[in-house]
């Protein structure tokens, strides 16, 4: 049976966001360093910011025998179930790619534990593994906001341009269906709702202001996959960081106009993108990244995070949404990340890709110092 959502008798309810957690599980390692570091982050979060949900955003855990995707999830997921908190999921393009590649394992993986947000039936899913769970009004008499969970795939079809994958349109047609449900069952106005997915949708560049060249070693990025020949920088007004360009599909499917058609979904916050932690207005919607919560991939020093969403019954289009970061939270006593890594920032990281790429290691090492020649190695861009 899924969990139930309810708003607190004040009125609020709050949502922990885990980002890119990227768990690999082999019984023979035992817990590793960096698997260490992203519990003591996760029990730091859930213990001081007190979530009335936690969420994981996709690239969660991954393994090569059913036994060992249950104790990877178990173990991930400890600070969570430990103390009962309801769970909510989104896939990521890397979930799958393991030897055990069927969904349906990692679903019951997850829908194991009670509290999961999983729906207990399966017709409860649409055919890509997509499902919603409304929070209920503090007086249980209403559906008073909804959480989409979708799932974004891993790469795109062969015949298509786009590296990445899309929300397809059997996918967009289930989502326009079930929120006309439940407008409808809402006396005709659409439920306010927050939506929930792993890969970003192309309109996060309408947040970006294109930029020349130049301005790469300072402030600036380089545009993903057909974007590449260009470079962009966050407009001002936007919240956040951005530590690379989004990573977003090639292709539009239209699910963005989607929700502007279906008027349901006030903002829709991503993961996959593991330095970026930015959220702004995109015609209405909000647009926000979930930083990296994982020690195994490329991040920049000890800024992983987690974000909060604080939604408010009475005024459900003024959420409050901001990132706290593992440096806040647990201080430097790290164990993966150690000497001058450490004092690595946001924009050392995005100076030295630049540097690397365009004059070489030696050069990259000049310009930036030791502590930059420390950390190239985590600079590379894991997501193939």
């Amino acid at each position: 049976m899924a969990a139930t959502l309810k708003f607190n008798q004040n009125g609020k309810f709050r949502i922990l966001l885990m980002g890119d957690p990227h768990e690999y599980y082999t019984p023979s390692r035992g817990v590793d360093k960096r698997t260490k570091d992203f519990l003591v982050l996760e029990n730091m979060a859930i213990d001081e910011l007190q979530p009335d949900l936690v969420v994981y955003m996709g690239d969660n855990t991954h393994a090569d025998t059913p036994q060992a995707l249950r104790a990877s999830v178990e173990r991930i997921t400890r600070p969570i179930t430990g103390r009962n908190l309801p769970l909510g999921i989104v896939f990521g393009n890397h979930d799958f790619e393991a030897k055990v590649s069927d969904p349906w394992e990692y679903i019951n993986a997850y829908r194991a534990y009670e509290n999961s947000l999983f729906p207990a039936k399966d017709d409860a899913l649409s055919g890509r593994y997509d499902y919603h769970a409304v929070i209920r009004s503090s007086d249980g008499s209403r559906d008073a906001f909804n959480l989409w969970f979708m799932y974004s795939g891993n790469r795109a079809p062969k015949e298509s341009c786009s590296k990445y994958d899309y929300v397809r349109p059997e996918q967009i047609e289930w989502y326009e269906k079930t929120a006309a449900r439940l407008k409808a069952d809402n006396g005709g106005t659409p439920v306010p709702a927050i939506l929930f997915q792993h890969i970003p949708v192309p309109e996060e560049y309408e947040l970006f202001d294109e930029v020349p060249a130049w301005r790469l070693p300072f402030d600036a990025l380089r545009g993903q996959d057909e974007r590449d020949n260009k470079c962009y920088k966050l407009k001002k007004g936007v919240a956040g960081f951005a530590g690379e360009a989004p990573c977003a599909p090639s292709v539009n499917s239209g699910q963005f106009d989607s929700w502007l058609r279906t008027g349901d979904v006030k903002a829709a916050f991503f993961g996959h993108d593991h330095m970026n932690d930015f959220a702004g207005d995109v015609r209405g919607i909000t647009l926000g990244q979930c930083k990296l919560s994982g020690f195994h991939p490329y991040g920049d020093g000890t800024r992983q995070g987690v974000r909060v969403i604080d939604l408010d019954e009475s005024a459900p289009d003024r959420f409050v949404t901001y990132m706290r970061y593992y440096r806040e939270l647990v201080g430097d006593r790290c164990q993966s990340i150690t000497g001058p890594e450490r004092l690595m920032h946001d924009r050392t990281s995005m100076t030295l890709e630049f540097c690397l790429k365009a004059f070489g290691t030696a050069a990259a090492a000049a310009a930036l110092g030791a502590a930059g020649a420390a950390v190239s190695h985590k600079i590379k861009k894991l997501k193939q």
